[in-house]
């Protein structure tokens, strides 16, 4: 796990099977309906974001299946006894799709889970509010998992490859501090 300063800091973890599951997560996120996001902050050619919270994702149930190591070493870097994670959804972005600025009220942190990311450029982007200065060099690959507090601003900037970015978002909070000694 590496810990950098943003603001706050993120956290950088590497799913540990991502290789034997990208395929299988892939399958299961192309068998999804085809529902895209075409707004004036967002252009996403492939999304989950809008379909019914009650509807089955079978990628959710792969990726849950996974996530606990991730999660659990988060948990004890952050001195905390429990996690859980609130909102989990898929964007597929092709040439010119992009999510603008954009925060992710009413979690402790945001996470995204790079399951396909074929060129350096296109990781989330940051933007440091002290001093207007966009952070664009984070150094992730395909298969981490950025962790960063929920409230700073991020976003996908626009894709100009030909090549697919695929990602997994979700929210988490951390909770019930583990008392420590001074």
């Amino acid at each position: 796990m590496k810990i950098h300063k943003l603001e706050s800091f993120y956290i950088i973890n590497q799913l540990k099977n991502h290789n034997s599951l990208k395929k299988q997560l892939l399958d299961c996120i192309n068998d999804m309906p085809n529902n895209d996001r075409r707004m004036g902050y967002e252009n996403i050619t492939k999304t989950d974001w809008s379909l019914p919270r009650d509807y089955h994702r079978k990628y959710i149930d792969i990726f849950y299946k996974e996530i606990p190591g991730v999660m659990e070493e988060i948990k004890n870097f952050l001195h905390c006894t429990e996690w859980n994670i609130t909102n989990t959804w898929f964007n597929q972005y092709i040439k010119n799709d992009f999510n603008g600025w954009h925060n992710h009220p009413g979690s402790n942190f945001a996470n995204v889970y790079y399951l396909e990311l074929p060129e350096d450029g296109m990781q989330t982007e940051f933007l440091d509010v002290r001093t207007n200065k966009i952070i664009s060099d984070i150094k992730v690959k395909e298969g981490d998992i950025i962790t960063f507090p929920a409230h700073i601003l991020h976003r996908s900037k626009a894709i100009n490859s030909d090549k697919r970015k695929t990602i997994i978002a979700f929210n988490s909070c951390f909770d019930n501090v583990k008392v420590l000694e001074a």
